[in-house]
């Protein structure tokens, strides 16, 4: 009888550790996404971010994902990008990145 509560708080020790470990290891991937989106949006031409506003599904591992995209203008020379990454699987948190985009002056080196 000793034993068998023993193993029962064991298995349950395990099954929170296990389940700690998988939404440890998803952040990591979660990161990753992010961290790649706002590299992409950020290599954009200014003229072209409001064209990728919208949601997007992406399907492929480590982790598939919704993209949501909303580009606010806030000037005629400065944009708002917001990029909400949804993960598919419920146990990770949505994350929301804003990045500002301004568009670039005259380049005073160019030659004319």
């Amino acid at each position: 009888m000793l034993l068998g509560f023993f193993l029962i708080g064991l298995a349950k020790v395990n099954f929170v550790l296990a389940r700690r470990f998988y939404t440890l290891s998803g952040g990591a991937d979660r990161d990753a996404v992010v961290a790649q989106q706002m590299n992409q949006f950020a290599a954009l031409p200014f003229d072209s971010l409001a064209g990728q506003a919208g949601t997007t599904t992406v399907n492929k591992p480590p982790m598939p994902y919704t993209r949501t995209v909303k580009v606010d203008s806030l000037s005629p020379k400065l944009e708002r990008v917001t990029i909400i990454i949804t993960p598919a699987n419920p146990l990770f948190q949505p994350d929301t990145t804003v990045l500002e985009r301004s568009k670039p002056s005259k380049n005073p080196f160019k030659v004319q």
